[in-house]
């Protein structure tokens, strides 16, 4: 298989094949959030308790994302990605036939190091064909294409739990895995050719992800979206109580409230688009996090007054989840721009670092839980004070001290990968 990243059809169909393998790590999360009352009903647990199912996912992402890297720069793409997607089927299976919460946790922690593999990938294998610039775009409309996932799960997740039940969710998430593997059979290609494979020994391994750790700029980066990701994860863990139990918005509506999140992600991410190019992608990500810290405290003031009603809690969030669409992609481009031979090593170690926040505020707003909107509220007020205050670290817009590829590099370096 051949790829021609300047003929537009192939490269626009490339990038949608991606976005859509994408989709499985957000419809993971958000597919059952409608469920998570009645999985606590069905299996006679407290509703904390499966709110820690989240928290397992997202360590089990964690772990999965720094194995996973650097067997992508070693072995290729492709040979990562392809056995993570079928341990994704399995797992599927099990967290539908699971009986309590403590065999959910389980199961949800080997579930997300099986989709790990995928998504860690995705990132590497833009970075493997395009330049930083160029990459920004790709990464944008990648995830404006994982938006729809996000957008539809919820709602389609509250339909179907209520005809089906809870433990179709997972065999609906099963069936869609699998299609995405037909999808990556077809239309992926390795991406990462023989003679730019990173070979490091185990016992070096420690010491390239402490390179990683010590280089301020990607350092400041990766922190910024990754306090701004706890955020949302804080929001992903206390909606489904404070939509549903709170303000009595029912399972089925909640995916339309929810999906007003994505909606304004969709309307971010192509603002972004358009600005690459016209404004420093540092400005971007700037610009985004200090918007979703604003945002933050509007929802823990109106939190805490509690005068606005559900719309006080949904506007704020809407703000603060659609920023992503300018912090996301453009601290990947300039983190990832960094480290061009261990692209994979390096994204590994940003999306641990992202979903390892993610756990903590998952596990802090349920511990936090008091009855009101106020632990996720303060949870994501913190991380945007967080997501601004990581952008300290940053100097010369986040550029690399020897800047390999310069902005106005063009495609012609990398015209096809072939596998």
């Amino acid at each position: 298989m051949t790829i021609d990243i300047h003929n537009k059809n192939e490269r626009m169909l490339f990038i949608l094949t991606l976005g859509a393998l994408t989709m499985l790590g957000p419809m993971a999360i958000d597919l059952y959030l409608p469920a998570l009352p009645a999985i606590a009903d069905d299996m006679g647990e407290p509703l904390s308790k499966i709110q820690f199912t989240l928290s397992a996912y997202t360590i089990g992402f964690a772990l999965g994302q720094l194995l996973y890297g650097p067997l992508s720069d070693r072995f290729g793409r492709q040979k990562v990605m392809l056995p993570g997607l079928v341990g994704y089927i399995v797992t599927n299976i099990l967290a539908a036939m699971c009986t309590d919460a403590n065999q959910l946790i389980v199961v949800r922690v080997l579930q997300a190091m099986a989709g790990a593999a995928v998504m860690v990938t995705i990132p590497a294998m833009v970075r493997d064909l395009f330049p930083r610039q160029e990459s920004a775009k790709a990464l944008s409309s990648i995830l404006l294409v994982m938006t729809v996932a996000p957008l539809m799960a919820p709602l389609l997740g509250g339909q179907i739990l209520r005809f089906f039940g809870w433990e179709s969710l997972f065999i609906f998430l099963a069936a869609l895995a699998f299609l995405a593997m037909c999808l990556a059979l077809w239309r992926v290609p390795e991406t990462l050719p023989e003679d730019r494979r990173l070979i490091v020994p185990a016992k070096k391994l420690a010491a390239t992800y402490i390179s990683i750790l010590k280089n301020r700029n990607a350092m400041g980066c990766i922190l910024c979206h990754g306090f701004f990701f706890g955020g949302m994860f804080a929001f992903i863990a206390g909606s489904p109580f404070v939509y549903i139990e709170l303000y009595g918005v029912s399972p089925e509506s909640y995916g339309l409230v929810f999906g007003l999140n994505m909606v304004a992600m969709g309307i971010m991410n192509m603002i972004n688009i358009r600005l690459i190019g016209r404004m420093p992608l540092f400005n971007i990500l700037r610009t985004g996090s200090m918007s979703a810290a604003v945002a933050a405290f509007a929802l823990l003031l109106t939190a805490k007054t509690g005068s606005a009603g559900l719309a006080g809690i949904v506007l704020p969030v809407v703000v603060y989840v659609g920023c992503i669409g300018l912090t996301g992609p453009n601290s990947n481009a300039l983190a990832l721009a960094h480290f061009p031979r261990s692209a994979g090593t390096a994204n590994a170690m940003a999306g641990a670092l992202r979903f390892s926040i993610g756990a903590a505020t998952t596990a802090i707003v349920g511990l936090l839980h008091d009855g009101t909107a106020m632990p996720m509220a303060m949870v994501m007020a913190a991380c945007g004070t967080l997501s601004v205050m990581s952008l300290l670290l940053v100097s010369n817009g986040g550029a690399p001290a020897t800047e390999l590829e310069p902005q106005k590099e063009t495609l012609t370096s990398k015209e096809k990968i072939s596998a």
